[in-house]
């Protein structure tokens, strides 16, 4: 067949520029970040167009002070200071700061109900669990408990965990009734009430000097010295109760292991399950798993029981780190040993499997946790609406919000924030504003999570100084803003392409004394970039690790997605440098990616191995990954690598939304999140899996509907980018797909016609158009 030209061609340059060996590329937290919503542009904005300068002009109030070597304004912060920085979930429990600040909204939301739920599940697990003393565990030594830490973390194997209900069976084989009433003295409270402040106020001292010294050093012989001069000098002699204090103040797993293993070698000094927890939660942070195995075999032949707590804590630590199989297996063991899941074991493992894209699994456990006599309360109605919504299916979770009203278990302010952040994402605005007075009306008063989430409609509303005004109204109402909202509204001005007004709030939050973090960083680097100012965001970039700031995955997918829309081989080559600079793995898996071979399995095995290195990243960050490193291979000719690419992201469920199907032989492909290249690329290879399939089974699809929305840079329907190429790629072969009346994004394929043209030779190569 002749070749049709191709969809979307790039010059020569990115030709030139992937093979000569500068393939510097970045990958992504987030698909093609500068492009994925839709533009906010100001209503007053475009009435006032004919009077804004066209390029970014600094006037003197929002020019910082300091100006490099060059003569330029430098664009790091003047005597900034983080103190003043607050997060949504602070006042429940101290997390990751740049975690809690970088994530979505609907996910700070979520962060704060699991987090206070957690606390609620340490308090209710407070008595200690009881052991034979006696027993005889010294000899334990469970290596394939966990992860083998001289394994690499892609090497994790489901059966790791298996051991665990055997060595705790050998190790607790029973206990009596009078062993498990009793209790660690340090932990009795009984007493006179002048005796509990005094030791309530020994307890806050010693923890206070000890932190002190934990903070002024890197744990080594130095911090040794100065904790053991501590001790002699001020007579302290340290309780398991205040020792888990210090280690949950320990944001450095180092320093917190290094303490950990000091106080074991003190006299009259034992760890007990709650120190061994928060260790191992700390850990489980880092992603040591490693350590997380040596330290659970110290923790089996120390005699200390792992209680429902410590499971919690390694289901939550497999999980964030998208290690889904192990949570499970960490779950059943629980089980065999006799430790009740409660509550947070179940959310958690909802959580972890619906943001993994497995929503059928999340619904099964829920189920489960109904049969073990766990009912739904509004903290696990509000994660399962947040997960169906995740998952764009947004009328399940609306018709799950009814349903708990109607079963008479009230929203909570938290129900109300993801409801209205879930219909914003979904660009039903007016709803959104509906839900928002609702909430009102219903008695409950915004928070700092709400306010951001009733900007971000506005601003897509186009009511950009509205949303400014919010950002007042928040004001007034005591709420301090922190990082992310001033932050958002940085973005806000960003995609409406006002470069000066993202400037000036950048500055703004300077001024507020607030340390900008990498998405907002971010934010302001994708607004150089539309306007092609790489100069500026070369600089930024610049200043960002000069921060000490790591360059996040959404970094290298605004870069990779700048060079593949590079307007001239300098802005390529601009881009590549920067991407260089950042020093991620994504920058040497392009700039290693072979050439296809005949069945293409060199370059899936190359993508294999990176992907199984990004295995921690979240699945949105691994979809814009994937997402910009398919679109540039499409565009710059690369078109079976760009395949090859795409299938092993699609066995690994990166894109587990993309085929779908609806019911007996009725199917969905969904390309709407994608960018034009990684659309067809789709497209492409999934009717050729479609082509096979027929030949194997002799089984024919009856109805395929391919579904391309709006587009990821349009803002009337019929006018995508993404649509238009998938458009053409289908004229081109001749299919039998059509559009249906008033639904021009999505084609349609039914009945004898479309059976016929898949079995079709080309359809097999059709990727390579």
């Amino acid at each position: 067949m002749t070749p049709a030209k191709q969809i979307s061609k790039l010059s020569s340059s990115a030709r030139s520029f992937i093979l000569s060996g500068s393939r510097s590329i970045a990958a992504s937290g987030s698909s093609r970040a500068h492009t994925d919503d839709e533009p906010c542009v100001s209503r007053r904005q475009q009435l006032q167009a004919e009077k804004r300068p066209s390029s970014l002009v600094l006037t003197p109030s929002v020019v910082p002070k300091k100006v490099d070597d060059s003569g330029r304004p430098s664009l790091l912060p003047q005597h900034v200071s983080s103190s003043h920085s607050v997060s949504y979930a602070s006042a429940v429990i101290r997390e990751e700061e740049e975690e809690a600040s970088s994530a979505p909204i609907g996910d700070q939301i979520l962060r704060a109900g699991v987090k206070a739920v957690n606390i609620l599940s340490d308090l209710a697990n407070c008595k200690l669990p009881s052991f034979d003393k006696g027993s005889e565990v010294s000899g334990l030594l469970p290596k394939a408990f966990m992860v083998d830490p001289t394994r690499p973390i892609t090497s994790v194997k489901s059966s790791n965990v298996k051991a665990l209900g055997r060595d705790l069976a050998k190790a607790y084989p029973g206990s009596s009734s009078k062993e498990s009433k009793t209790r660690n003295p340090s932990r009795s409270f009984q007493g006179s009430k002048e005796a509990a402040r005094g030791q309530h106020c020994n307890t806050r001292h010693v923890v206070e000097n000890v932190c002190s010294v934990l903070k002024s050093f890197r744990w080594g012989p130095a911090a040794e010295e100065a904790l053991e001069k501590l001790r002699d000098e001020k007579k302290i002699v340290m309780s398991p109760r205040q020792a888990n204090q210090v280690l949950m103040q320990m944001n450095d797993y180092g320093n917190a292991l290094g303490f950990f293993y000091w106080l074991k070698k003190q006299p009259d000094f034992k760890h007990d399950d709650y120190t061994y927890t928060t260790m191992l939660g700390s850990l489980g942070r880092a992603k040591q798993f490693g350590a997380i195995n040596k330290l659970l075999n110290e923790m089996v032949r120390e005699g200390v029981r792992p209680n429902t707590v410590t499971y919690n804590r390694l289901i939550h630590s497999y999980g964030r780190a998208n290690y889904l199989k192990e949570a499970m297996n960490v779950f059943n063991q629980m089980q065999k040993s006799g430790c009740e899941p409660d509550r947070v074991t179940y959310c958690t493992l909802i959580d972890i499997h619906a943001k993994a894209g497995f929503l059928d699994i999340a619904m099964d456990i829920h189920q489960r946790m109904n049969a073990a006599g766990i009912e739904t309360d509004t903290f696990t109605y509000s994660l399962i609406i947040n997960c169906l919504g995740k998952a764009g299916r947004l009328p399940a979770a609306h018709k799950l919000f009814c349903e708990m009203v109607d079963k008479g278990c009230a929203p909570n302010l938290v129900t109300y924030n993801i409801m209205i952040d879930l219909h914003a994402k979904a660009r039903n605005y007016q709803s959104a504003l509906k839900l928002y007075r609702d909430m009102q009306s219903a008695g409950f008063k915004p928070d700092k999570v709400t306010y951001s989430i009733v900007m971000v409609v506005l601003g897509h509303c186009g009511y950009l100084e509205e949303a400014e005004g919010v950002f007042a109204k928040m004001e007034e109402e005591n709420w301090v803003p922190d990082e992310p909202v001033y932050g958002l509204l940085v973005d806000l001005w960003g995609k409406a392409g006002n470069v000066e007004k993202a400037w000036r709030w950048y500055q703004a939050m300077l001024g507020a004394g607030v340390l900008p973090n990498v998405p907002t960083f971010n934010s302001l680097l994708s607004t150089f970039l539309r306007v092609n100012k790489i100069s500026e965001a070369s600089e930024l970039l610049q200043n960002m690790l000069a921060l000490g700031l790591r360059p996040s995955l959404q970094t290298y997918t605004l870069l990779l997605s700048c060079c593949t829309d590079g307007r001239s081989k300098l802005d390529m080559g601009f881009c590549g440098q920067l991407m260089a600079r950042t020093g991620h793995p994504a920058h040497m898996f392009l700039l290693k990616m072979p050439s296809a071979g005949p069945d293409g399995q060199n370059v899936r095995s190359h993508a294999n191995s990176f992907l199984d290195l990004m295995h921690s990243e979240d699945r949105e960050s691994k979809r814009g990954l994937v997402d910009a490193v398919v679109d540039f291979l499409h565009k710059s000719g690369l078109k079976e690598e760009a395949g090859s690419v795409w299938e092993v992201a699609a066995q690994k469920n990166v894109f587990p939304d993309a085929l779908r199907e609806k019911s007996r032989s009725y199917w969905l492909i969904n390309l709407h999140v994608m960018s034009e290249g990684t659309a067809v690329t789709a497209l492409s290879r999934t009717l050729a899996w479609f082509r096979k399939q027929m030949l194997v089974s002799g089984c024919s699809p009856a109805r395929i509907d391919i579904v391309t929305g709006w587009g990821r840079r349009s803002r009337v329907t019929g006018t995508s980018m993404v649509r238009q190429a998938v458009e053409e790629l289908l004229n081109v072969f001749g299919s039998p797909f059509f559009t249906e009346s008033g639904n021009s994004g999505c084609f349609v394929g039914c009945g004898e016609a479309l059976n016929r043209w898949l079995v079709q030779s080309y359809v097999e190569r059709m990727h390579l158009l």
